[in-house]
């Protein structure tokens, strides 16, 4: 992994943490995108005491989790059913929100003409509520997310929403930040990658890049991670644009996802399995760094830009 751009970046990132992960010869460090799981019964307390042994084991200092990106009538859960459990670590989580219900609220109102005054404010208002909770930011937000495997969502929406534009202006208020999910697609639009099933992804998606521009520009004090960093189903995230984009955009950051190398018969389906590869390919990024570059993608940037 090469970071040549911005030393800036927000830090090495992975999925929920799973336990009976093995010790890594890797410098401690923040997973800013975590995603603690409690299933149908909503057993955040179980989950939560997992993912403190997989951070203890992988040398994982803090977390900081939110729900994933859930679509538009399907919400599942929000910061409302982990917070409560994180407290009782004080120093080891923060925590993001929204993405069980301003995510939904989003994508229920894809059109722009169906966002009335009414809808506006009964989403900024849970926004605030969200920060006055303690919520460091917003996310998980989909733009662009495939599906990759069964019961995962294709979601797509323009960068360029009122909504977003509506949650800038909140982050904007506490300088937080937003988790963006969105591959990226240069140009007007281009067809979806053949490795991806269709349906239930679409033949094509839309250009997004021009409108993630505009989304950045709306507020300045509203920092947007932009998630997954080297993982890419387009073809698109190259360094020459992720350079471009943080040259001009200085409230642009990135959280890096280093994929572990996979059998070439089922990238995807490893993708949706456990996560000791790719905590295990983040560990061997950051131990492959100079001491000061590693504590600087693995904690400094995160710890300031979260404000952990």
């Amino acid at each position: 992994m090469s970071i040549s751009r911005r030393a800036f970046l927000a830090g090495s990132a992975a999925a929920a943490l799973a336990p009976a992960i093995p010790a890594r010869a890797a410098p401690a460090w923040v997973d800013v995108h975590m995603h603690v799981i409690g299933g149908v019964q909503k057993q955040f307390d179980l989950a939560t005491e997992t993912a403190l042994a997989g951070m203890q084991a992988a040398g994982i200092n803090k977390g900081v989790v939110f729900p994933p990106p859930y679509p538009a009538h399907n919400p599942f859960f929000d910061y409302t059913d982990y917070e409560p459990h994180l407290r009782r670590y004080p120093g080891r989580f923060g925590f993001l929100a929204g993405g069980g219900s301003l995510n939904p609220l989003i994508h229920q109102y894809r059109d722009p003409a169906n966002v009335t005054p009414e809808v506006r404010t009964r989403f900024t208002d849970l926004a605030r509520r969200m920060l006055d909770a303690g919520a460091v930011g917003f996310g998980e937000i989909a733009v662009l997310h495939f599906s990759l495997v069964p019961n995962h969502p294709f979601e797509e929406v323009s960068p360029a929403h009122p909504l977003l534009f509506a949650l800038m202006e909140v982050a904007a208020t506490r300088e937080a930040v937003i988790d963006l999910h969105m591959d990226a697609i240069v140009g007007a639009s281009m067809a979806t990658p053949s490795m991806l099933k269709s349906p239930p992804n679409p033949r094509t998606v839309q250009g997004n890049i021009d409108g993630l521009e505009r989304l950045l520009a709306h507020d300045r004090k509203a920092r947007i991670a932009w998630a997954h960093g080297g993982s890419d189903f387009t073809g698109n995230m190259t360094p020459a644009l992720i350079g471009r984009l943080m040259d001009k955009h200085p409230n642009l950051f990135m959280s890096l996802r280093p994929v572990p190398t996979v059998p070439p018969d089922s990238p995807l389906a490893h993708l949706g399995q456990g996560n000791d590869g790719r905590i295990g390919a983040a560990a061997k990024a950051l131990s492959a760094m100079p001491p000061a570059l590693a504590r600087k993608i693995g904690t400094e940037n995160a710890v300031r830009i979260y404000r952990l």
